[in-house]
């Protein structure tokens, strides 16, 4: 098994996950989350962000500087960054033409993270880019600084 998490993505992107404090395994609850930025927002937690959280929720990295084909940025893996922006995950989520949930931000929470229900990874604040097509990949890019 742990072959299988040593080429889920790079060494680099594992040492940092690891230091942020992610483990293979690892899972947390998601209920807090859920029920704040439903109460706050009336965001629905669809499967893809419930299971991206429960792995990878809370952790979050300052790590910046020259990435590979852009800076590395840093990351927070906290969804009530968004809590009270519900309509800028609105405009976001029909700009990318999919429901995105709210998974973060990225430079210094001048961006947010959000994810659509197949698990494709979104960041955007006036306007939305697809980031990546999986978790994992988003992750990687986060991390070594690819665009």
């Amino acid at each position: 098994m742990s072959e299988e998490h040593e080429q889920r993505w790079s060494a680099e992107t594992d040492r940092v996950l690891r230091r942020t404090g992610w483990y293979p395994g690892r899972s947390v609850c998601t209920v807090e989350w859920e029920n704040t930025l439903r109460e706050h927002g009336g965001f629905e937690m669809h499967e893809a962000a419930r299971r991206f959280l429960a792995e990878f929720g809370g952790l979050e990295s300052g790590e910046r500087g020259p990435g590979k084909t852009m800076a590395r940025m840093g990351f927070a893996l906290d969804p009530t960054v968004a809590e009270w922006d519900d309509e800028i995950f609105d405009v976001l989520s029909e700009q990318a033409g999919a429901d995105l949930y709210p998974i973060g931000a990225v430079d210094r929470r001048n961006h947010y993270l959000g994810i659509a229900s197949n698990g494709a990874v979104y960041v955007g604040m006036d306007s939305v880019m697809l980031l990546a097509e999986t978790a994992d990949e988003a992750l990687e890019k986060l991390v070594e600084g690819i665009r």
